[in-house]
């Protein structure tokens, strides 16, 4: 057994440096190799669908390829791909949960108001429970300057920290919580115009 493992060890270090040249030999035999294992892996862990399974395996077999350059070899390769899937899976059901929210939600204005930097409410409580509510809620974010719309999207329906939303709208972290507080104000200036009219 530990004959085996000798010489798995520079087969499997053949297999990652062949990775890391781009060698579609190497890719070839990975896929053939782990294929089976990944696929059964992610299969039982995703209510046994096929369609889903093809993606997430897909999506692990070009994350590997992506990251061969930071294997470092203190695992199997096997291992690591599993690992790999199963981080997959894992933001498969993430990605799942996100959108079953949304889609429950569309935007959660609930999120918008809690923001201890407001003051009052940003919703009157009717709107919250009406069927109107997403229709209004487009509409306002409509009136706003793209700036305010990008900050709220990217914070309440994306759901991306300060820290991240800084480097995606290039200002710093300070410039965002200012633009945030503003954005809120004006989206709750826009909902109570539009509640009004």
């Amino acid at each position: 057994m530990e004959m085996a493992n000798a010489d798995s060890q520079p087969e499997e270090t053949k297999l990652i440096n062949g990775l890391r040249r781009g060698d579609t030999f190497a890719l070839e035999l990975l896929y053939q190799r782990y294929f089976d294992q990944i696929y059964s892996l992610v299969f039982n862990q995703v209510g046994r669908n096929h369609s889903i399974t093809e993606d997430i395996v897909q999506e692990t077999f070009l994350a590997a390829i992506n990251s061969a350059s930071n294997f470092r070899g203190q695992s199997k390769v096997g291992t690591w791909l599993y690992s790999i899937a199963c981080h997959k899976v894992t933001d498969y059901y993430r990605r799942q949960g996100r959108e079953a929210k949304y889609n429950a939600r569309n935007v959660n204005v609930s999120d918008i108001e809690a923001n201890p930097n407001t003051d009052g409410k940003l919703f009157p409580a009717r709107l919250l429970e009406s069927e109107e509510t997403r229709q209004l809620v487009e509409q306002a974010l409509s009136r706003l300057p793209l700036d305010y719309r990008q900050v709220l999207i990217l914070k309440y329906v994306a759901e991306i920290p300060v820290a991240e939303i800084s480097e995606i709208m290039e200002r710093s972290q300070k410039s965002v919580e200012g633009l945030l507080t503003r954005a809120r104000k004006s989206l709750r200036e826009n909902l109570a115009e539009l509640d009004e009219g």
